[in-house]
Formats: structure tokens, C-alpha cells, sequence
């Protein structure tokens, strides 16, 4: 059996590995389960020269009730963050505010959230999710930044539509995007599935939004290869430092996290907290499945 097909067949088994030691793992990338554990750990990375950006962990909301409590504690968070003076702004899923039952009650969300993030001076970056809302969440994008200037998007380098995606957003005025690769496991005709292809279109996306003139270029990568390529192209296209950041999540990459920071390149640290901790371990641990031999490994060491 392949070392891949193993790491895969592990990830199938991790319903059956007990919670306790899923949270061991977790707690490398998860802040904690309170709000006050994610603030610590920004106000951490603040001190070592990095900006943050909280995400609140949630699941789809299916009711108003639980969008109105997504929008509370998202308030909560804003809050926080202002009287802590946090170098820090928040990350926000449309579908936890209502995006998959109701698009309007989701963009009432939005409105209040935003206008909340603009009074304190706090930047809101919209995330991207499955490409069933990819559409749809571009909308309520292209919506909002003709409102509030403190207001973001996400686009993906495995999408396809990637590029033309890029081209509208552009031609739309002032737009500030993230640049990731995608975790989502997407149909073959509508993304690129094999590694060296998304980095391909992920390098091809940066230099089209640095060309294109984007007001600020989030670079959302843990690959020493695309962050290799971004510094070139960054030294190529003379792109002010005040037009990116780089982009890292809590508890991935420290060493690189810590090199391009001396380097003088602003970087953003992605700070996850909540209750929801485990259903975000599991995601963590899809996309890389060679950690799961780690769990098992200290699994069958106990006692």
C-alpha cells in the first residue's frame, strides 16, 4: 500500500480516534475554544511582527436564530479586538451567516458586520467556500466594496474560472483579494487537480492581479515554491510593500513565517477559534493526510 493510500485510509478512520488526542493536534493550529484565547494569540503575533486575522470557526446556519447568534458573536469579536488595540481583522463565512437558506438575510449580515468593522477601522475579508456559492459569494462581494472599503475576497487557484473571475473584479474598481490554493475537492472540469497545475495558475493569478493594478494582494500560500515565485515576482513587477502581505495559518510554517518577516515583507497570521474545533481538525488533517500517521502513531504509543 502507498504511503498516500495509507494516509488517506487513516483519514477515513479518524471518527474512531478519540477526541482528546484530535485536540492535541488541534491545538497547533486552533487558537482555543473562547474568544480570549484567539486574541491572546494574536496580540502573540503582533509582538513577533505579524498582523492577524480572527476566523471565527462555524458550520452552515440553517435559521435565522443561528445566523443571529454567527452575527453576535462576530460582533463580540469586533469588539475585542478594537478595545485590545489588536493589529487584527476578521474572516467571516458567508455560509454561517445564512448564504445557503436565505441571500438576503446574508447580506443583511454582512451590512451589519461591516458597518460595525468600518467605525472601529477593521478590515472584514470575506472567505471562499465550495464552488456550488462561488457565484453567489462574488455577487455579494462585488455589492459590498461599492459600499465599504474595508471589505475583501478570497479567489482560488484550482478553480478554472479563476482567471476571468480576477479579470471582473478588476474591471469593477479598487479590490483587495486573498490568493489561496483551495482545500475544496472539486469535479475535474472545473478545477486543476494535479499539484504542479495549481501552482502553475496560482503564480499566473498573482501576477494578474499585481498587473492588473489590485489595491492589496493577500499571498495565502505554506509552499517554499510559490512563495520562492512570489518574491520574484514582486521583485520583478516592483510591487510597493503597501499593495501585499503574505498570508500563513496559526501554527503552519513557523520557520518560513519567521524568514520572510526578516526579510521585511508584512505577513498575516490566520488565528482560528471555537467551540466547532473538531470539524475544522478534520478538515486540517484532509488536507494533509500524512499528520493523520502522526495521531495514529501517538494513539498507539499510550501507556
Amino acid at each position: 500500500m502507498s504511503a498516500n493510500i495509507f494516509h488517506h485510509a487513516l483519514i477515513g478512520a479518524m471518527p474512531f480516534v478519540p477526541r482528546p488526542l484530535i485536540w492535541r493536534f488541534s491545538r497547533r493550529y486552533i487558537a482555543g475554544t473562547h474568544l480570549q484565547d484567539a486574541c491572546q494569540a494574536v496580540g502573540e503575533m503582533n509582538a513577533a511582527g505579524c498582523s492577524g486575522t480572527i476566523d471565527v470557526l462555524g458550520e452552515d446556519s440553517s435559521s435565522e436564530e443561528q445566523v443571529q447568534a454567527a452575527v453576535d458573536l462576530y460582533l463580540e469579536t469586533i469588539h475585542e479586538i478594537h478595545a485590545a488595540s489588536l493589529n487584527c481583522g476578521i474572516s467571516v463565512k458567508l455560509s454561517e451567516l445564512g448564504l445557503r437558506f436565505d441571500v438576503e438575510c446574508c447580506k443583511e449580515a454582512m451590512l451589519v458586520l461591516l458597518s460595525a468593522a468600518r467605525e472601529r477601522d477593521l478590515f472584514v475579508r470575506i472567505d471562499m467556500e465550495d464552488s456550488s456559492v462561488t457565484s453567489v459569494t462574488l455577487d455579494i462581494y462585488q455589492n459590498l466594496r461599492n459600499q465599504f472599503d474595508n471589505v475583501g475576497i478570497v479567489i482560488q487557484s484550482c478553480l478554472r474560472r479563476s482567471e476571468q473571475d480576477i479579470a471582473e473584479l478588476l474591471r469593477g474598481g479598487p479590490t483587495d483579494v486573498r490568493l489561496c490554493k483551495g482545500i475544496y475537492i472539486e469535479p475535474e472540469e472545473i478545477a486543476f487537480c494535479e499539484p504542479d497545475e495549481i501552482r502553475d495558475s496560482f503564480s499566473e493569478l498573482l501576477e494578474q492581479l499585481f498587473e492588473g493594478g489590485a489595491r492589496r494582494v493577500g499571498i495565502a500560500t505554506h509552499d517554499p515554491i510559490l512563495v520562492a515565485r512570489a518574491e520574484e515576482s514582486l521583485s520583478e513587477l516592483d510591487v510597493g510593500k503597501e499593495h501585499y502581505e503574505f498570508q500563513m495559518l496559526l501554527g503552519v510554517a513557523g520557520t518560513l513565517r519567521r524568514k520572510l518577516v526578516k526579510r521585511g515583507h508584512a505577513l498575516r497570521v490566520y488565528v482560528p477559534f471555537g467551540e466547532l474545533w473538531y470539524d475544522y481538525s478534520i478538515r486540517r488533517l484532509r488536507e494533509n493526510p500524512h499528520i493523520a500517521g502522526h495521531i495514529v502513531r501517538n494513539l498507539l504509543s499510550r501507556g
